[in-house]
């Protein structure tokens, strides 16, 4: 077994276990093992003689103090103290048990090395089982390190921290603005390619969990290209000095200028510029890159502020200041979440995100951005018109609401039934309805000059009881409304018969009764 080493300051003459030497130096003279406790020089820990201390199992420890493992402790005690009975009480088995034991213990030192066995040591150490026990018994008030973790308010802790965030928020920026360019068109073909990969991607959203090893590979090629170069060009051969005229200022700038834009055109030639290598560097306080990163800071502030402001004054929809509008905007949402419920059950979610990125890309194109521009307006008017014109038919379906809830129409049913040699009478036989009830005829109610307004209601000033001369309560057969007939069991069976059979002289079965309906408007109080 190898020893673990660590540096130690002897406060005695000290010599190396290995070459007999004395450990020189006032402190960390030499290295001694936490097993053995073997002791050398650091240059003789090649030639160090094997550690003989016994292997150290997983979560073995000398702090035998906790409450669960005093617990445990007394809890084997008593085990052990029961076993012990038992093993007296059956001596003449000890000594098969014990060759048993002596078995089972060689064959499990000999399996300790595989993997499932040294799992299901762990699990069964005591040890761990003290900790589970302490776990269960911990009734300490949860805290999270992150938030107990953080610095009070320091100016110069904050001036060094924000300095650090411009010099490294770059990467971010750049993404950002690599991003645009794509959805813009700038390069098609980078432009395309992404497109096709967004593509594959909502087909196989699997493939989202390949994204991180795929820019860590593209990082480290990047990185292994820009090895490349830097190892060519010190390789190369150097030139001769050569005695060579001085050059002008102006023509120096010239020269610099002239490489500057060689550089940069043929870097915007290439097809994918987003180095990762160089990328992830931070910058000096003096760089442009700084001051860049600075102006996208302070831009991001000013964006992040102004929809901040119009969020805040949105906000006045939802407080319920106008209590009608939020309402409104809560029925809105009801019904908007049924409908999105509806796409999300018929239609695959990964679908919905190709169909939108796709969206997206044809929205950026130059033809559609141009269509867009100059349809802007007529396209803005005519849906400013759609949401007037919804508005104004939910606001009359709403006031038609109201208007039903503020006027209720009470309806009375007037019953008649055929007495002979005296016509239609409000005499009733008995078991049957009364002379004025409710449409089914089990609710019997007063005549309709006695009858009082419903609770929380008074009769409107302008209504009295009139007769329903609408829809079924017509009598086909006189013309007129009111008087609709049926038979013994008040069950209509036709609407345009003669009460009287002119060759008989007698009533018909089908109109032996006969029923209509007042109604009366009362509006609340």
């Amino acid at each position: 077994m190898s020893h673990s080493f660590e540096e130690k300051t002897f406060g005695h003459l000290t010599y190396c276990d290995n070459c007999k030497q004395l450990l020189w130096g006032v402190r960390k003279q030499g290295l001694q093992c936490k097993g053995c406790g073997y002791t050398c020089h650091r240059k003789c820990t090649s030639t160090a003689a094997k550690c003989t201390s016994p292997p150290r199992k997983f979560l073995d420890d000398t702090k035998n103090d906790s409450r669960a493992e005093n617990y445990l402790r007394q809890l084997k005690q008593k085990t052990t103290v029961v076993s012990g009975s038992q093993s007296e009480s059956g001596s003449p088995s000890s000594s098969s048990s014990s060759s048993s034991s002596s078995s089972s213990t060689d064959s499990t030192v000999a399996s300790e090395d595989s993997t499932f066995k040294s799992l299901c040591a762990i699990a069964t150490s005591s040890k761990f089982q003290t900790i589970l026990a302490d776990a269960v018994i911990n009734d300490e008030e949860p805290t999270n390190e992150y938030l107990a973790s953080q610095a009070a308010l320091n100016p110069n802790v904050t001036t060094k921290n924000f300095t650090r965030f411009v010099s490294r928020c770059g990467p971010v920026f750049a993404f950002r603005d690599e991003l645009l360019w794509l959805l813009s068109w700038k390069d098609r073909v980078d432009t395309f390619v992404s497109m096709i990969f967004y593509c594959i991607v909502c087909i196989y959203p699997k493939l989202l969990f390949f994204i991180p090893q795929i820019i860590i590979i593209y990082y480290i090629l990047s990185n292994h290209t820009n090895k490349k170069q830097k190892s060519k060009k010190k390789d190369s051969p150097t030139l001769k000095e050569k005695k060579v005229e001085p050059v002008s200022s102006t023509s120096t700038k010239r020269s610099t200028d002239d490489k500057q834009s060689t550089s940069t055109s043929e870097g915007s030639s290439l097809p994918f510029t987003f180095n990762l290598s160089t990328l992830f560097q931070p910058s000096s306080d003096a760089s442009p890159q700084y001051l860049k990163n600075m102006k996208n800071i302070q831009n991001t502030m000013g964006e992040f502020c102004d929809m901040y402001d119009w969020i805040t004054l949105q906000s006045k929809h939802f407080n319920w200041s106008s209590e009608a509008e939020t309402v409104r905007i809560l029925q809105a949402i009801f019904f908007s979440s049924i409908f999105l419920g509806l796409i999300l059950y018929f239609i695959p979610i990964n679908m919905i995100f190709l169909y939108s990125g796709l969206m997206v890309y044809g929205t950026n194109t130059r033809f559609a951005k141009y269509m867009l521009r100059e349809l802007q307006p007529y396209m803005f008017q005519s849906g400013r018109k759609k949401v007037e014109g919804l508005k104004e038919w939910y606001l009359s379906l709403e006031s038609k609401l109201e208007d039903c809830e503020h006027l209720k129409e009470i309806s009375v049913y007037e019953n008649q039934r055929w007495w002979p040699l005296q016509g239609y009478m409000h005499e009733m036989i008995e078991g049957d309805r009364s002379a004025w009830s409710d449409f089914t005829g089990a609710v019997y109610m007063p005549i309709i000059t006695e009858i009082p307004a419903p609770k929380g209601y008074q009769w409107k000033n302008t209504s009295e009881w009139v007769l329903d001369k609408s829809g079924p309560w017509i009598d086909d057969y006189l013309g007129i409304g009111g008087w609709v007939y049926s038979d013994n069991n008040w069950n209509i069976h036709a609407t345009s018969i003669k009460p009287v059979d002119d060759i008989a002289k007698e009533q018909h079965k089908e109109t032996m009764t006969r029923r209509r309906r007042w109604i009366r408007e009362c509006e609340k109080v």
